[in-house]
This record gives structure tokens, sequence and C-alpha cells, in this order.
């Protein structure tokens, strides 16, 4: 069983009296069981080194369909960023194979060209988000032409009768080390920057949020770029979870890690653009998602593989939240 939760009551009054959830959850290499010729990454796969097949994949997608429901508890959840999706088939067998089939789901998705294959997509549902412009922004590394990585989504539409701009990022990794590895993610900050600086100089009081598994903490120089003082301001939120043994969206070596972040323009903060943002993201850090940590103490993240050996749970990262009320 997994929680039902409720959404709070807007504090803002009766001006803002329609509730919308935006989400984002990176699910841990939701890949589908087939091979993919045109890739040399295929450990997802029955003959792979992780051994993966249909009955683990329908597990998984169930999984990430059981996360998605309960985050919206008794509503459904208006927008959702996706990382870690291996293709177009895998998030549309998502709204289409599963409960979510009811809720009128649509989705952007986009084939980036990182070596894995995966990608971030977004899921709305279309009753409440109407999609105006999507396209797919592109990372490059000047000093190496060769290197590839996940797309930035940018998705734009209107959240009741205000106009949404919707990025859902998913940065470089640190697994080649963090100094090595922190110019890439410099690079995606600066492009996002300056795509957001664009957005506001047309229009300062566009109402923007930007999702993702940024693969570093609030405090890291590239989140930093992000925040500083431009055609408009750029706020992290402050991330919220439930349990004191839970201070980040994922763990590693022992460590709490806020990887997985919402900032939001001011405009959207304050309710300027027509429609107002939380002042605090949320971790849903419900138990299912959880497990004792035996060797670090206290929680981990209930994750689908360990390693080359399978698991069965639901990802290494948490889902993180926020609420958006409209006044129309």
């Amino acid at each position: 069983m997994f929680p039902i939760l409720c959404f709070p009551q807007s504090e803002n009054g009766d001006k803002y009296n329609n509730q919308y959830r935006i989400m984002f959850y990176n699910v841990e290499n939701y890949f589908d069981a087939l091979v993919d010729s045109t890739r040399k990454y295929n450990e997802f796969t029955s003959n792979g080194e992780l051994h993966w097949t249909i009955s683990k994949y329908e597990k998984k997608r169930n999984n990430i369909y059981k996360v998605i429901k309960a985050v919206g508890g008794w509503h459904s959840v208006t927008i959702i960023g996706l990382a870690e999706v291996e293709n177009e088939y895998v998030v549309s067998d998502l709204i289409k194979s599963t409960p979510l089939a009811k809720e009128g789901y649509k989705y952007v998705h986009y084939e980036s060209e990182d070596f894995r294959g995966i990608d971030v997509a977004l899921i709305y549902k279309g009753s409440s988000f109407q999609l105006l412009f999507s396209k797919n922004i592109k990372i490059q590394d000047p000093k190496n032409p060769e290197f590839t990585t996940r797309d930035i989504l940018y998705v734009v539409g209107l959240l009741g009768a205000d106009t949404l701009h919707v990025f859902v990022n998913h940065w470089t990794s640190r697994y080649r080390g963090y100094l090595e590895s922190e110019p890439l993610r410099i690079l995606a900050s600066q492009k996002l920057k300056s795509v957001c600086d664009s957005i506001c100089f047309i229009n300062k009081n566009a109402n923007i949020v930007l999702l993702g598994d940024f693969n570093d903490n609030p405090e890291n120089k590239s989140m930093k770029v992000l925040t500083n003082s431009s055609a408009c301001e750029i706020y992290n939120l402050p991330l919220l979870s439930t349990s004191s043994n839970v201070t980040g969206t994922l763990k590693f070596n022992g460590n709490w890690l806020n990887f997985d972040q919402v900032l939001v323009s001011d405009a959207l903060l304050n309710g300027t653009g027509g429609i107002k943002s939380n002042h605090e993201a949320n971790i849903f850090d419900a138990d299912f998602l959880l497990e004792k940590d035996s060797k670090q103490l206290g929680l981990k993240t209930n994750r689908t593989n360990i390693g080359f050996k399978y698991h069965g749970g639901f990802s290494d990262h948490l889902p993180v939240y926020i609420d958006v009320f409209s006044d129309r």
C-alpha cells in the first residue's frame, strides 16, 4: 500500500483558488527489455549484465505509476518531469498501460545523444496544462566536440490561463570525478541561464520553473550560476522532508545529497505573473520508497538495482514537488 496525500489549502486566500502539483522524479534506469541496435549500450536486456527482462520492466513501470499516484494523492499531479527514461515507448507505456490511462496524460519526449540512451521527458495532464511549444536544448562542449549528454527539455504551456515555462534537466553525473565533471555541469547551467534570460528580456514577469537532477547541490558553483541576478531572479526553493532521517533526495556513501531541485522565477514565486508557487519544495519521502541502511545507519532509498544486482525497489532518488496556485 502507498499513502494518499491531500493537497494543502492555499495560503493565498480566494484569489488563488486553482491548485496544481508539479513534480520531478529521477526514476533510475527506466529501460525496456529490448536490444537497441543503434547503441552500444544494451546492458538492460536479457543478455546484458543487468539481465533485464519484460517482467522486471513491467514491475518498474508499475512502481513509477504508484509513485506518481501517491505524490498526487486525491488529486492528480498536473506536470511530471522525468529523468532516466530510455525512449518514447517507455514514457507512452507508463501513461497507457497503467491506471494513469484514466487521467488524460500526454507527454513530450526527444531522443538525446546520451551514450546510454537515457533521456528526460515531461508528462502533463491535458485538461489542466495546454501545450504551446516544446524543444530540446543540446549541451555542447567547445573543447570536446564528441561530448554528448542528456538534452534539457523546454516546454511552454498554459497552466490555467497563464503561461508557464518548464525546463526538465539531468546534468552530467559525477562518475568521472567531481572536479573533472564540474565544467560540464557549468556548461549546462550557463546554457539554461541564457535561455531563461532571453525569456525574461521579453517578459520580466515570466513564470519559469526549473526541475531536475542537477548532479550538484544547491551550494555548488553550477547552481549559483542559475541564481545569480540577471534579467529575472531565479530562486532555488529550500527542500523540506517529513522525516528527520531523510535530509536529501539521494544517499551516497552514507551522506544525503540534494541533487534533485526545483527553482522558480521571481514572478512565479510572488504571483506577479498570474500564478504563484509555494516558497519551498517538498521531498516525497514515503516509507515505501525507503529502507533501513544497515551499513551507514538510518534510512536509504529503496533502489531498483544495487550495482549489477536486481533489488526490485523504486529508484535511487526521491521525488520532489511543489504546488502552484492560479487566480483564474
